[in-house]
């Protein structure tokens, strides 16, 4: 295979002068330092505001690379124990576990080239790319274009395979060392690893999963959970077009700016989720207590964990309460339109927080 048309990747960081626009930059700031002030609450357990938003990301992500499934359908194939039988809501639990998991290894030690071939294994356990080396970069050269292209007609073909190492090393040590602003760091590095394509299948998944972790451990938000794929599958042709601005004419202005517009309006969307959610758990908990029951709360905190849930993981996880109490607890929470049984089974009855839902789907 020719290699004469492989991309020339250099060295982070760039040699060309990066100038976005001042009040992009400082309000994207601006959005998501008010989205992690109220993410940051003493009021409810945070897990039950941002692990809902989580289901978000793993779906806008998923759906950049063709899966055809939304929120809700994730949360019903859960509950039911049949994500088995969809490899699309297998691809968007796996992103979701791959989050999960960069928070246990970020414990370890920074992001580098362990913590991304790892996820890269999450990610493609059982789905589309399993056959393509999980957890190993490349071996072989490829190319990038519409399928059946060859290289000749290809629109990108990625650095060399001797190049993926030494690339992937200086974008891990451009990420802690660099004292490039934090957000174009951000910007940049996203770019730069797309670029590089270490991975034979996937790239985009862990790039995009990449995002929110990078502004994690520079502490920017308080947790990994950031959907900006929503936002990228949105305006997908000028997502595209901006990175590969970058490769044809190294015009980081471009592509810094889409990214950065990306940021606030992402955050800004966050907030705005995150203040329903805060309301909606104020209602509910208000209903919860005309219940007069002590299992009320933790069963409310449970819906907000799992907004589709079956009875059996009810009865799971909340140990204490006789099976009888739960039923009645239940019944309350449907007398009181909370929550809807939504198999109409006799048994193996699952249940949904259609409030909650709707603030996520």
């Amino acid at each position: 295979m020719s290699i004469s048309k492989n991309h020339i990747l250099p060295l982070l960081p760039p040699d060309e002068q990066t100038y976005p626009a001042l009040t992009l930059l400082t309000d994207a700031y601006l959005a998501i330092g008010e989205l992690k002030g109220r993410l940051i609450s003493d009021v409810i357990n945070p897990s039950l505001i941002v692990g809902p938003l989580l289901n978000k990301e793993a779906v806008a992500s998923a759906k950049i690379e063709g899966t055809q499934t939304t929120v809700e359908e994730v949360l019903k194939y859960e509950a039911q124990n049949k994500a088995k039988e969809n490899p699309d809501i297998k691809e968007v639990l796996n992103y979701r576990r791959a989050i999960f998991q960069s928070i246990e290894l970020l414990h370890e030690k920074p992001i580098g080239e362990n913590l991304i071939k790892t996820l890269h294994r999450t990610l493609l356990t059982s789905v589309r790319g399993r056959e393509k080396s999980p957890g190993n970069f490349r071996k072989s050269h490829v190319h990038l274009g519409k399928p059946g292209s060859t290289i000749e007609d290809a629109a990108y073909v990625p650095p060399v395979l001797g190049e993926i190492v030494p690339l992937i090393q200086n974008w891990v040590n451009y990420i802690h060392i660099s004292d490039n602003d934090l957000l174009i760091k951000v910007a940049i590095s996203h770019y730069q690893f797309e670029a590089i394509h270490p991975f034979m299948d996937g790239n985009g998944r862990v790039g995009r999963l990449l995002i929110p972790i990078i502004l994690f451990e520079q502490g920017l938000i308080p947790y990994p959970y950031f959907y900006i794929s929503e936002y990228f599958e949105e305006h997908r042709g000028e997502y595209y077009e901006a990175l590969r601005l970058v490769d044809r004419k190294r015009d980081w202005n471009s592509w810094i700016q889409f990214f950065l517009v990306a940021i606030k309006e992402t955050a800004i969307r966050m907030q705005s989720k995150v203040g329903d959610i805060y309301e909606l758990y104020g209602s509910v908990k208000s209903q919860s207590i005309e219940m007069n029951s002590q299992y009320a709360q933790v069963f409310m905190d449970l819906l907000f964990e799992r907004p589709v849930i079956s009875a059996k993981e009810i009865i799971e996880k909340l140990e204490q309460p006789s099976r009888q109490t739960l039923y009645t607890l239940i019944e309350k929470f449907e007398q009181k339109e909370i929550i809807k049984e939504i198999t109409g089974n006799k048994r193996n009855k699952v249940y949904a927080f259609r409030a909650l839902i709707d603030i996520i789907k």
